[in-house]
């Protein structure tokens, strides 16, 4: 059985090219019996933080003070040596479940791993969280605790993460958003909640 890599990076904008400048990762290996056990990166990754903090492209106050706030210049390592720890983190071939966990890919390959000579390690089947609920609260519809009509306004573009988090028990607010890993936790306890937990 494939692993599962639950994974999350902060940017300093949706930009292609705007800088990754954290990355976290919680790798699963399923054991057997209902057993698995978990592995986790976490890093900082040095950049050229100009232009992205100033002009009319500019990251939104709130994520800027967090950067400013969080981001480690001594503990953060270089581009390629961070391409090299999630390269290794990776190998593989591990399924890659996110929010949007594309954004997160083509911007790792193209910002850390192409410079370095790496091949993208990560299965080409990514596994969106979102899309997992929305299927899972589509199947769900006809049953008796769960309202037809919350259901269809909950599975009707556009989706709200939080709203599709809360409908399977997993309150955002109990997690730390918008850092690389909150999110990564977030994402796990919503995969889990659909899938059944860590089997």
């Amino acid at each position: 059985m494939s692993d599962i890599v639950f994974m999350d990076t902060e940017t300093l904008g949706v930009h292609i090219d705007a800088p990754i400048w954290e990355f976290a990762a919680i790798r699963r290996k399923t054991l057997g019996s209902g057993l698995a056990a978990e592995k986790s990166l976490h890093i900082q990754i040095h950049h050229y933080a100009d232009p992205w903090l100033n002009g009319p492209d500019a990251l939104p106050e709130q994520f800027q003070a967090d950067y400013r706030e969080r981001f480690n210049f001594e503990s953060a390592v270089g581009q390629s040596v961070a391409a090299r720890q999630i390269a290794e983190f990776l190998e593989g071939r591990p399924h890659i479940v996110g929010a949007v966990p594309n954004f997160d890919t083509e911007r790792i390959a193209h910002q850390l791993l192409r410079p370095s000579h790496i091949p993208e390690p990560w299965h080409y089947h990514l596994i969106d969280v979102e899309n997992l609920i929305v299927g899972y609260l589509r199947s769900a519809r006809h049953e008796a605790d769960a309202p037809r009509e919350q259901i269809e306004r909950l599975t009707t573009l556009p989706w709200s993460s939080d709203l599709l988090s809360t409908a399977v028990g997993v309150d955002p607010e109990k997690f730390d958003r918008h850092t690389a890993m909150g999110d990564v936790l977030w994402v796990k306890a919503q995969y889990d909640a659909v899938m059944g937990g860590a089997a």
